[in-house]
């Protein structure tokens, strides 16, 4: 690390001589061979950046595809409140009456008439005993017309008679109360309660002096006052505490009832969805591979059974390998469903705002996919926003494919044989209302794909030839600074051989000079010992010649 740092540091002026030039060498060939693999990546890369494929072929691509996303939602587009309102066509006037002779209706009313011949019978909206002679009412506190137009009982499944019969919803209470309050709520009923008594009050007295009037006798008269005050009176004694406390038990019962029955029929729809979309989009798959399969076999240069079953395998090896995408679309489907549910009254006002609502649960479930998906992560911003605007591309097509082919089928309605039903599809101008629909949908959606898939891989390469631009000058940068260590790791040899020759003469010198004095401070000796001493020092200077040819 220490040499890898001094690397960046080196000055050509100025040379540290503890650097182990070598060493350095060594690591900048490792970076230059890493750097070239680098390079060598990112060039294949760039050529793996394949080109969008050819128009026709995303049309192809894209009519299928919508088809089949057609069929798909065109199964599951029907709302709970559309399917009760398909089944059930009758209207508030053909089931009024029937509420009443329901069973359980006729059942209560003949307890509470037992009850008030038992002379123990309670008005719940007066609190007040109901003698025998008076007239008693059984009142829907939640009104039969209520529940009629109530569209989550519709989502529930439920038939206004479950509901307006519930023993909570049924409160005995007297006639001119039960026929003041009609249809309205009690809600409704105590909140214009004082507007209503002073026009009631007005009502009574123009009744008296109507009876004052008559050519009744007295006694009549008294008798018809006595009896319209005895309705004012009644309707007058309605105790608001007691009708919202009835009104809240009614409510609370009959939307429980609502409430888990909406809940175990939209678990249903949604599971059902969810499988028939799946079936839809594994079946548009299955045959588009088998027919790829086709394709293939048929353009092969020399066809045989064998060959037709390995295209075949292949086909249906590749329809498995896409499973997930299958489960994907029951899942996108199933919540599509539900969210479509929820908004239930609001949707069945709209033939086909179900399916647009999957479409767009499909489509946001797909961008969030892929804006959570680590791979893309460090995609630049440009190529993330065209991806998803692919992703909404085809939710806008899917959805516009929908209105469209409700148009068609409009228009081809109106052509005679085109009202033939066919099972699980629909009529036959449905059928084609779709396929034309997917068409033209399919052509407009292939096109502008195929312009984003161009904007995209021209991205894409202008990114790679960037990267492939910077890896080029790191490895130009390296090289020159490999060259720029080589050159000093000469020069700092040449000096130290240098160095080394300069320390050599110096040590011959010191030799020889040693040797001299040796020589000249033992002259004075006889001659015959100057001669052995003169022989013995040739030997040594030779010796030290031989030392010295050795060093240099």
């Amino acid at each position: 690390m220490a040499n890898k740092n001094a690397i960046q540091n080196i000055e050509i002026d100025n040379i540290d001589t503890d650097i182990d030039f070598e060493e350095v060498e060594g690591l900048l060939s490792k970076q230059l061979e890493d750097s070239f693999s680098n390079l060598e990546l990112l060039e294949n890369d760039r050529e793996s950046i394949a080109d969008p494929d050819s128009l026709g072929k995303i049309v192809l691509d894209e009519v299928w595809k919508q088809f089949g996303n057609q069929i798909g939602l065109d199964l599951t587009n029907e709302t709970l409140i559309q399917k009760y309102d398909r089944e059930h066509p009758e209207q508030y006037e053909d089931i009024a009456d029937s509420v009443m002779q329901d069973k359980r209706y006729k059942d209560v009313n003949k307890a509470m008439k037992e009850k008030q011949q038992a002379g123990n019978l309670k008005d719940e909206y007066t609190g007040k005993i109901l003698k025998r002679n008076e007239n008693a009412n059984l009142d829907h506190v939640v009104s039969r017309k209520e529940l009629f137009d109530n569209q989550r009982r519709k989502q529930a499944n439920l038939g206004v008679a479950n509901l307006a019969n519930k023993e909570e919803n049924l409160k005995p209470t007297n006639e001119s109360l039960n026929k003041s309050k009609g249809a309205k709520s009690n809600k409704e009923y105590i909140e214009t309660r004082e507007t209503r008594e002073k026009s009631l009050i007005k009502q009574n007295e123009r009744a008296s002096r109507k009876v004052d009037e008559s050519n009744m006798s007295a006694v009549d008269k008294r008798l018809q006052k006595e009896e319209n005050d005895k309705r004012l009176n009644d309707k007058l004694a309605a105790d608001d505490e007691l009708m919202m406390r009835a009104d809240k038990e009614a409510r609370n019962a009959i939307n429980k009832d609502i409430a888990i029955n909406a809940t175990k029929e939209v678990g249903k729809k949604a599971g059902k969805d969810a499988l028939k979309a799946m079936a839809v989009s594994a079946l548009f798959t299955l045959l588009k591979e088998i027919m790829n399969g086709l394709i293939r076999f048929l353009k092969a240069g020399s066809k045989s059974f064998n060959g037709f079953l390995s295209e075949m395998r292949e086909s249906i090896k590749s329809f498995f390998s896409k499973i997930l995408s299958f489960v994907k679309t029951g899942a996108s489907t199933l919540i599509g469903t539900i969210i479509s549910e929820i908004f239930g009254p609001i949707v069945s006002a709209f033939k086909k705002l179900a399916s647009v609502i999957k479409q767009g649960v499909s489509s946001l479930i797909d961008a969030v996919n892929y804006l959570r998906d680590k791979k893309n992560k460090e995609k630049p911003f440009s190529i993330k926003v065209a991806q998803v605007g692919k992703i909404i591309t085809v939710g806008l097509v899917g959805g516009s494919a929908l209105f469209l082919g409700e148009v068609f089928e409009k228009f081809l309605l109106t052509v005679p044989g085109m009202q033939i039903e066919i099972p699980l599809m629909g009529s036959l101008a449905n059928l084609i209302g779709l396929f034309l629909s997917s068409l033209v949908s399919g052509l407009v959606g292939a096109i502008v794909l195929n312009l984003i898939d161009k904007f995209i891989a021209k991205k894409i390469k202008e990114e790679k030839d960037q990267q492939i631009i910077d890896k080029k000058n790191g490895i130009m940068n390296l090289q020159q600074v490999q060259r720029f260590v080589a050159e000093k790791r000469v020069v700092a040899l040449k000096e130290n051989v240098m160095n080394e020759i300069s320390e050599n003469h110096a040590l011959a010198k010191d030799i020889m000079q040693q040797s001299l004095n040796k020589i000249f401070d033992d002259n004075h000796a006889s001659g015959s010992k100057n001669k052995n001493t003169i022989t013995k020092n040739q030997s040594e200077l030779l010796q030290m010649q031989k030392d010295l040819e050795g060093l240099l």
